[in-house]
């Protein structure tokens, strides 16, 4: 029986996180046995799924203290349970995993597939990072790519970040798996309705959804800006998401605020953390899918927004476009004016309407597919050539 190693510090909300589940799940799907080290217990119900779950004794798993641990222990405890449990393949979902993960695919000479999420620094998630904080996530980054046989991005714009570090320092054989569209039901029209009077919307007022954490690189402030240039009656924003520190708290009540100031608090709703049927429902019952973004990496999103047949518009950035690919769904996240007229022409020229309706179906079908199956196809191919580099 074939057996991975893989890691993850502790389970967050979050697409991300997601998609690590669904990857565990891939391989115990077929047949696999997959040892994970974490710091909190991950929840994947197998009986071939090993959580080793290492021995904090202190309540707070945020703290720095726990971090550091897992940033000196990992390495260590993983060449232990790579050479107990004779690993085959480590799978390391992210450049910091593939740091910690990689003295034992040195030391015990086990191939390792390194998945690049999102952005390809991680550093650029990180508010305000020190100098010094900087350069040390720069040399973890790229110890990381170093170590890995195999690098697969969810984006283009990831992979070609990659390639241009890898130019000079060895031939990285990096892949592009995008994120899928998961199958979604279909709502009746009297669903649509209670989910609108859930939120206090009128049966004809016409709705704009945004989701996703809620931090600065979401650029939810802009699209606050424009609600009252937009020029249409009756326009509700629905704000479905959370942030997870200080700082997207602190964000968080500067769009609050910035709403109130505009006198449009009113019609913006701020929902909090859904479970993904809740979104979709919201989604069904919107009129209206907007992301301006400043960065992102394969927005999970987008990707439902499209799959529940919701006209989506978003930034033009990497990731973004990626799945949108075409100019007249996307728009310039700082050209505040822009994301106001590509709204307004939404809901006024039933032209435009039918037009983004089309491309959205268009790039909806491009991303139906089980992602599950392509992973690990992905994965395995790549393996059986690292297997005779390692």
């Amino acid at each position: 029986m074939m057996k991975i190693m893989t890691a993850m510090y502790t389970m967050k909300r979050g697409g991300s996180y997601n998609r690590f589940v669904m990857m565990s799940d891939a391989f115990l799907e077929k047949g696999w046995e997959v040892y994970c080290l974490s710091l909190t217990p991950i929840r994947v119900q197998n009986a071939h799924f090993y959580n080793h779950v290492l021995l904090y004794p202190f309540r707070n798993k945020e703290s720095l203290m726990a971090k550091l641990t897992v940033f000196f222990f990992f390495p260590i405890w993983s060449v232990w349970i790579g050479c107990r449990h004779k690993i085959n393949l480590i799978v390391a979902f992210g450049l910091l995993y593939a740091f910690l993960l990689g003295f034992s695919k040195w030391l015990l000479r086990i191939p390792m597939v390194t998945f690049v999420r999102g952005n390809y620094s991680f550093a650029l998630r990180m508010q305000n990072p020190s100098r010094l904080l900087l350069l040390l996530n720069k040399m973890i980054e790229f110890c990381g790519l170093l170590l890995s046989n195999e690098i697969i991005t969810n984006n283009y714009g990831a992979r070609n970040e990659i390639l241009k570090t890898f130019r000079k320092a060895r031939n990285a054989d990096i892949r592009v798996l995008y994120n899928n569209i998961p199958p979604m039901p279909i709502q009746e029209k009297q669903d649509i309705l209670q989910t609108r009077g859930k939120y206090g919307i009128p049966e004809n007022a016409k709705v704009v959804v945004t989701a996703g954490v809620l931090n600065r690189g979401k650029n939810i402030g802009t699209l606050i800006k424009c609600i009252p240039k937009i020029g249409v009656k009756d326009i509700y924003v629905l704000i479905a998401g959370e942030g997870s520190t200080k700082d997207d708290l602190q964000y968080k009540n500067f769009v609050k605020e910035l709403a109130r100031k505009l006198d449009v608090a009113n019609h913006v709703i701020f929902t909090g953390w859904l479970e993904k049927e809740e979104l979709w429902n919201i989604y069904d019952a919107s009129d209206l899918f907007v992301l301006p973004s400043l960065k992102e990496g394969m927005p999970n999103a987008l990707l439902e927004a499209l799959g529940s047949g919701l006209p989506c518009i978003a930034s033009n950035i990497p990731g973004n476009r990626d799945i949108l690919q075409y100019e007249e769904l996307m728009f310039d996240p700082l050209d505040e004016k822009a994301i106001m007229e590509k709204i307004q022409l939404t809901f006024s020229d039933s032209k435009f309407f039918n037009k983004i309706q089309e491309l959205c179906r268009e790039r909806k079908r491009v991303f139906v597919f089980n992602w599950k199956d392509r992973m690990f196809q992905t994965v395995t191919t790549g393996f059986d050539g690292a297997c005779q580099r390692a």
